[in-house]
Protein backbone atom coordinates (compact mmCIF):
# COMPACT_ATOMS: atom_id res chain seq x y z
CA UNK A 1 0.00 0.00 0.00
CA UNK A 2 2.84 2.30 0.77
CA UNK A 3 4.25 1.49 -2.20
CA UNK A 4 1.39 2.03 -4.69
CA UNK A 5 1.06 5.53 -2.56
CA UNK A 6 4.61 6.89 -3.95
CA UNK A 7 4.06 5.74 -7.11
CA UNK A 8 1.04 7.46 -7.62
CA UNK A 9 1.94 10.58 -5.73
CA UNK A 10 4.63 12.37 -8.17
CA UNK A 11 2.28 10.89 -11.33
CA UNK A 12 -0.83 13.08 -9.73
CA UNK A 13 1.42 16.06 -9.02
CA UNK A 14 2.47 15.66 -12.85
CA UNK A 15 -1.09 15.82 -14.08
CA UNK A 16 -1.99 19.01 -11.71
CA UNK A 17 0.61 20.73 -13.07
CA UNK A 18 -0.65 20.14 -16.83
CA UNK A 19 -4.02 21.26 -16.41
CA UNK A 20 -3.06 24.77 -17.46
CA UNK A 21 -0.80 23.63 -20.13
CA UNK A 22 -2.01 24.66 -23.74
CA UNK A 23 -1.01 22.94 -26.43
CA UNK A 24 -0.86 23.75 -30.21
CA UNK A 25 -0.63 20.87 -32.33
CA UNK A 26 0.53 21.42 -36.20
CA UNK A 27 0.03 18.23 -37.93
CA UNK A 28 -1.53 17.91 -41.52
CA UNK A 29 -2.08 13.89 -41.09
CA UNK A 30 -5.84 14.02 -39.56
CA UNK A 31 -5.13 10.81 -37.75
CA UNK A 32 -2.01 11.11 -36.34
CA UNK A 33 -3.07 14.27 -35.05
CA UNK A 34 -6.37 13.30 -33.83
CA UNK A 35 -4.10 9.85 -31.84
CA UNK A 36 -1.89 12.30 -30.38
CA UNK A 37 -4.32 15.06 -29.54
CA UNK A 38 -6.60 12.71 -27.71
CA UNK A 39 -3.82 11.77 -25.44
CA UNK A 40 -2.29 14.72 -24.45
CA UNK A 41 -5.92 15.45 -23.38
CA UNK A 42 -5.74 12.56 -21.33
CA UNK A 43 -2.95 13.83 -19.56
CA UNK A 44 -5.23 17.18 -18.79
CA UNK A 45 -3.61 18.97 -21.41
CA UNK A 46 -5.59 21.30 -23.38
CA UNK A 47 -4.58 21.10 -27.18
CA UNK A 48 -5.64 22.86 -29.78
CA UNK A 49 -5.09 21.29 -33.51
CA UNK A 50 -3.99 22.99 -36.68
CA UNK A 51 -4.01 20.87 -39.85
CA UNK A 52 -1.69 23.62 -41.18
CA UNK A 53 0.15 26.48 -41.03
CA UNK A 54 -2.54 29.05 -41.82
CA UNK A 55 -4.70 27.32 -39.51
CA UNK A 56 -2.05 27.86 -36.82
CA UNK A 57 -1.34 31.26 -37.23
CA UNK A 58 -5.19 31.75 -37.27
CA UNK A 59 -5.11 30.55 -33.65
CA UNK A 60 -1.97 32.61 -32.60
CA UNK A 61 -4.77 35.13 -32.88
CA UNK A 62 -7.14 34.09 -30.49
CA UNK A 63 -5.21 32.30 -27.96
CA UNK A 64 -1.74 32.12 -26.34
CA UNK A 65 -0.18 28.71 -25.70
CA UNK A 66 2.59 27.62 -23.14
CA UNK A 67 4.18 24.60 -26.32
CA UNK A 68 4.25 24.26 -30.13
CA UNK A 69 4.25 20.90 -31.56
CA UNK A 70 5.18 21.01 -34.73
CA UNK A 71 5.12 19.07 -38.10
CA UNK A 72 7.78 19.95 -40.94
CA UNK A 73 6.66 18.53 -43.71
CA UNK A 74 2.81 20.77 -43.72
CA UNK A 75 0.85 21.62 -47.08
CA UNK A 76 1.40 25.27 -47.04
CA UNK A 77 4.81 26.56 -44.97
CA UNK A 78 7.83 24.68 -43.75
CA UNK A 79 7.55 24.01 -39.71
CA UNK A 80 11.27 25.05 -39.71
CA UNK A 81 9.45 28.41 -41.13
CA UNK A 82 6.90 28.47 -38.07
CA UNK A 83 10.03 27.60 -35.61
CA UNK A 84 12.10 30.33 -36.61
CA UNK A 85 9.08 32.69 -36.62
CA UNK A 86 8.10 31.74 -33.12
CA UNK A 87 11.59 31.24 -32.13
CA UNK A 88 11.83 35.46 -32.43
CA UNK A 89 9.02 36.27 -30.35
CA UNK A 90 10.48 33.71 -27.43
CA UNK A 91 6.47 33.16 -26.33
CA UNK A 92 6.16 29.18 -26.06
CA UNK A 93 8.00 26.09 -26.17
CA UNK A 94 9.10 24.37 -29.41
CA UNK A 95 8.93 20.59 -30.63
CA UNK A 96 9.38 19.62 -33.54
CA UNK A 97 7.76 16.53 -34.59
CA UNK A 98 9.05 15.18 -38.11
CA UNK A 99 10.17 11.93 -39.79
CA UNK A 100 12.91 13.80 -41.25
CA UNK A 101 15.71 11.57 -38.88
CA UNK A 102 18.96 12.80 -40.60
CA UNK A 103 21.72 14.52 -38.72
CA UNK A 104 21.05 18.03 -41.00
CA UNK A 105 17.35 18.24 -40.62
CA UNK A 106 17.77 17.59 -36.83
CA UNK A 107 20.62 20.62 -36.89
CA UNK A 108 18.88 22.65 -38.72
CA UNK A 109 15.66 22.61 -36.42
CA UNK A 110 17.66 23.59 -33.43
CA UNK A 111 19.28 25.65 -35.38
CA UNK A 112 15.49 27.38 -36.40
CA UNK A 113 14.42 27.57 -32.39
CA UNK A 114 13.28 24.60 -31.77
CA UNK A 115 13.67 23.44 -28.04
CA UNK A 116 12.84 19.70 -28.93
CA UNK A 117 13.29 17.60 -32.11
CA UNK A 118 11.40 14.45 -31.94
CA UNK A 119 11.04 12.12 -34.63
CA UNK A 120 7.97 9.65 -35.61
CA UNK A 121 7.10 7.52 -34.93
CA UNK A 122 6.85 9.07 -31.37
CA UNK A 123 6.55 7.33 -28.15
CA UNK A 124 3.45 9.00 -26.81
CA UNK A 125 4.54 9.19 -23.41
CA UNK A 126 7.74 10.81 -24.06
CA UNK A 127 6.30 13.46 -26.16
CA UNK A 128 4.06 14.00 -23.14
CA UNK A 129 6.57 14.26 -20.38
CA UNK A 130 8.85 16.56 -23.00
CA UNK A 131 5.99 18.71 -23.12
CA UNK A 132 5.46 18.51 -19.66
CA UNK A 133 9.48 19.19 -18.88
CA UNK A 134 9.50 22.37 -20.80
CA UNK A 135 6.48 23.52 -20.17
CA UNK A 136 7.75 24.11 -16.56
CA UNK A 137 10.63 25.61 -17.91
CA UNK A 138 8.64 27.62 -20.03
CA UNK A 139 6.46 29.03 -16.68
CA UNK A 140 9.48 30.13 -15.22
CA UNK A 141 10.37 32.58 -18.27
CA UNK A 142 8.32 35.53 -19.62
CA UNK A 143 5.32 36.44 -17.22
CA UNK A 144 2.22 35.79 -19.40
CA UNK A 145 -0.15 38.12 -20.84
CA UNK A 146 -2.56 40.07 -18.95
CA UNK A 147 -4.90 39.01 -22.07
CA UNK A 148 -5.79 35.77 -23.13
CA UNK A 149 -5.01 36.56 -27.06
CA UNK A 150 -0.94 35.22 -28.12
CA UNK A 151 1.15 37.86 -26.49
CA UNK A 152 2.61 38.94 -30.57
CA UNK A 153 -0.40 40.22 -31.84
CA UNK A 154 0.28 43.98 -30.72
CA UNK A 155 -2.53 46.34 -30.36
CA UNK A 156 -1.30 49.50 -31.21
CA UNK A 157 -2.90 53.22 -30.04
CA UNK A 158 -4.59 54.52 -32.30
CA UNK A 159 -2.53 57.19 -34.74
CA UNK A 160 0.45 55.28 -33.82
CA UNK A 161 3.30 54.51 -35.68
CA UNK A 162 5.18 51.37 -36.66
CA UNK A 163 8.39 51.58 -38.23
CA UNK A 164 10.15 49.62 -40.74
CA UNK A 165 13.82 49.14 -41.06
CA UNK A 166 14.53 47.88 -44.64
CA UNK A 167 18.46 46.79 -43.80
CA UNK A 168 17.81 45.12 -40.83
CA UNK A 169 14.46 43.38 -41.56
CA UNK A 170 12.82 44.55 -38.30
CA UNK A 171 9.17 46.17 -38.00
CA UNK A 172 9.16 47.97 -34.86
CA UNK A 173 5.92 48.55 -33.30
CA UNK A 174 4.45 51.70 -31.27
CA UNK A 175 5.50 50.07 -28.04
CA UNK A 176 9.20 49.78 -29.23
CA UNK A 177 9.19 45.88 -29.31
CA UNK A 178 11.02 44.62 -32.70
CA UNK A 179 9.73 41.94 -34.92
CA UNK A 180 12.08 40.32 -37.62
CA UNK A 181 10.30 40.42 -41.32
CA UNK A 182 11.36 37.69 -43.94
CA UNK A 183 12.41 39.51 -47.17
CA UNK A 184 8.90 38.99 -48.86
CA UNK A 185 7.29 41.14 -45.95
CA UNK A 186 10.39 43.86 -46.70
CA UNK A 187 8.96 43.94 -49.42
CA UNK A 188 5.12 43.59 -48.98
CA UNK A 189 5.55 46.22 -46.49
CA UNK A 190 7.32 48.98 -48.04
CA UNK A 191 4.97 48.90 -51.14
CA UNK A 192 1.77 49.10 -48.88
CA UNK A 193 3.75 51.80 -46.65
CA UNK A 194 3.74 53.87 -50.05
CA UNK A 195 0.44 53.48 -50.93
CA UNK A 196 -1.42 53.57 -47.39
CA UNK A 197 -4.80 54.33 -49.24
CA UNK A 198 -4.57 51.24 -52.31
CA UNK A 199 -6.18 48.42 -52.59
CA UNK A 200 -3.70 45.83 -52.91
CA UNK A 201 -4.65 42.90 -54.72
CA UNK A 202 -3.43 39.37 -54.58
CA UNK A 203 -1.89 39.00 -58.15
CA UNK A 204 -0.30 42.01 -57.53
CA UNK A 205 1.43 40.78 -54.33
CA UNK A 206 2.37 37.44 -56.37
CA UNK A 207 3.58 40.28 -58.72
CA UNK A 208 6.21 41.43 -56.21
CA UNK A 209 7.82 38.39 -55.40
CA UNK A 210 8.52 37.27 -59.01
CA UNK A 211 5.20 34.68 -59.62
CA UNK A 212 3.35 35.57 -62.58
CA UNK A 213 0.47 33.32 -61.35
CA UNK A 214 -0.68 32.70 -58.05
CA UNK A 215 -1.71 29.14 -57.79
CA UNK A 216 1.65 27.60 -57.84
CA UNK A 217 2.06 28.93 -53.79
CA UNK A 218 -1.18 29.77 -53.50
CA UNK A 219 -1.48 28.03 -49.97
CA UNK A 220 2.00 29.10 -48.87
CA UNK A 221 0.93 32.57 -49.80
CA UNK A 222 -2.04 32.07 -47.52
CA UNK A 223 0.50 30.99 -44.56
CA UNK A 224 2.66 34.39 -45.24
CA UNK A 225 -0.02 36.93 -45.00
CA UNK A 226 -1.85 35.07 -41.87
CA UNK A 227 1.52 35.60 -40.08
CA UNK A 228 2.15 39.18 -41.50
CA UNK A 229 -1.57 39.87 -39.99
CA UNK A 230 -0.48 38.07 -36.78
Amino acid sequence: MMMADAVAGPKGAAQEISRDFKIILVEDDHDLRQSLADYLRLRNMHVTEAPSGIAFYKALLQERYDIAVLDVNLPDVSGFELARDMAARREMGIILLTARTGRDDRVRGYAEGADLYLTKPVDTEELALAILNLGRRMRRGPVEAESGRWAGAIEAPEGAAWRLNRHTQTLRSPDTRSVKLSVREVILLEHLAARPDETVSRDLIMGLFGHARIDPESRRFDAFLARLRS
